[in-house]
């Protein structure tokens, strides 16, 4: 086992821990028990002390006690039992307290009890008890044996019980290693019990799930970007080749340099289609906000399409946004309105608040999309079959900028389509 390993670190402490509480307790119950014990002895003398007054007022004093005693009448000895061998006792009158206890050797004490009356005679008694066994050194004796032994006991099992609680992270541990970049298929079986390392697991399990199609997401993206890139680079040399062949007339150069220049234009597009995407982050969009008038930016590009559109429910708002971002948004989905809905059809804008909320709502009555592509029309690169023709350009990228836009703006996203009736896209802020 490795000193600077979790599990060296967790049995360390809980060794600390334990020897702490073991030796707080064996003190405690040690001292809890001597002091129970005394209060015994002095309780016991204190009911030896009253028999011996009440035998020296009915005249009836007897040796008949387990304890030697010595009386004092005015300060001289009145009566001496045999029992009684304590030299000092002096000592003890001089003392401001009624009891005394004292360690003979290691398993005996001794006790003193003092006290005084004033009748039948002002006097004082001595009481002294000698060869008292101490109950507390025997278990001072039993926990000092006891104690390692369960402190040895708790380490074992406190082992087996780390080793029990980390034998999932090091499960974890030997599955991680196994994960490769081509390799997402391991996962861990997820315990019975319902514990935070069955929510470990789980979102372990769940990670490499994330990961798994993130991978697949990035695979797309990469199979798909490169194929919007060697599209237009494939005309582009077809065309530069053509012209290297062999001699051509000016209006063959022209048409060529054409062709080059409009593929050039579209990677450029992509380009920058790919820049928006990536440019603003959750953290750092919120440093270009401004105060932006969406009924302004709405009019602007309404304008350019004036008959096309038909202004359904309109109002004057303004939020704090990313302008470009806003315009980005309005102008691509009006646009993807516009393309996939013929001209002698309608389409129909709204922008109003409702509920301490900003709606921004485009219908149309175009071509619609199929109900099966609606969840993936905001990925990267996506194309609904039906646009799959030379008429209509794009890369697919259009509605996973707005979607991203929207995002970050903390707002959401809802497109409802139906085949050959129409769609309608629902932006909330």
């Amino acid at each position: 086992m490795r000193f600077n390993s979790l599990k060296s670190r967790v049995l360390s402490w809980f060794i600390i821990i334990i020897f702490i509480l073991l030796s707080s307790f064996s003190y405690a119950l040690y001292y809890f028990l001597e002091q129970s014990i005394n209060l015994r002895i002095e309780t016991s003398l204190y009911n030896t002390v009253n028999k011996i007054k009440q035998a020296i007022d009915t005249q009836n004093l007897t040796d008949d006690y387990d304890s030697g005693f010595l009386i004092l009448k005015d300060n001289k000895i009145f009566y001496k039992s045999p029992k009684f061998n304590l030299k000092k006792y002096k000592f003890y009158l001089k003392q401001n307290q009624e009891f005394f206890i004292n360690e003979i050797n290691e398993y005996n004490i001794e006790a003193i009890y003092i006290s005084k009356f004033t009748t039948p005679f002002n006097g004082t008694i001595i009481l002294y008890k000698q060869h008292i066994s101490n109950k507390a050194e025997d278990v001072e004796d039993i926990l000092l044996v006891l104690n390692p032994l369960l402190l040895l006991f708790l380490i074992i099992i406190g082992n087996k019980l780390i080793d029990k609680v980390l034998n999932p992270i090091k499960t974890l541990t030997a599955t991680a290693k196994q994960i490769t970049i081509k390799n997402f298929t391991h996962t861990i079986d997820i315990p019975k019990n319902d514990n935070e390392i069955k929510e470990l697991v789980e979102a372990f399990n769940e990670m490499i799930t994330r990961l798994d199609d993130g991978v697949k997401t990035l695979d797309r993206f990469n199979s798909d970007l490169s194929h919007e890139i060697n599209t237009p680079l494939t005309v582009i040399k077809g065309e530069l080749e053509l012209c290297l062949k062999q001699k051509r007339d000016e209006k063959f150069y022209k048409e060529a340099i054409s062709k080059a220049l409009q593929q050039t234009n579209q990677i450029r597009q992509l380009t920058n289609s790919l820049l928006t995407l990536t440019k603003y982050s959750k953290q750092s969009i919120i440093q270009t906000f401004t105060k932006v008038y969406l009924d302004s930016i709405l009019l602007n590009i309404c304008d350019k399409y004036q008959d096309r559109l038909t202004i359904k429910r309109f109002e004057s708002i303004s939020i704090e946004a990313n302008e470009t971002l806003i315009y980005l948004i309005f102008s691509n989905i009006i646009e993807n309105s516009i393309k996939y809905t013929p001209k002698d059809k309608n389409i129909y804008i709204s922008l109003f608040k409702a509920k301490d909320k900003i709606y921004f709502i485009v219908e149309d009555e175009g071509i619609g999309i199929p109900k099966d592509e609606l969840k993936n029309i905001t990925k990267r690169f996506y194309k609904v079959s039906k646009s799959r023709n030379k008429a209509i350009q794009g890369f697919g990228l259009g509605l996973s900028i707005v979607k991203n836009s929207i995002e970050l703006h903390n707002g959401n996203l809802q497109i409802d389509s139906i085949i050959n009736k129409g769609t309608k896209v629902t932006v909330v802020f």
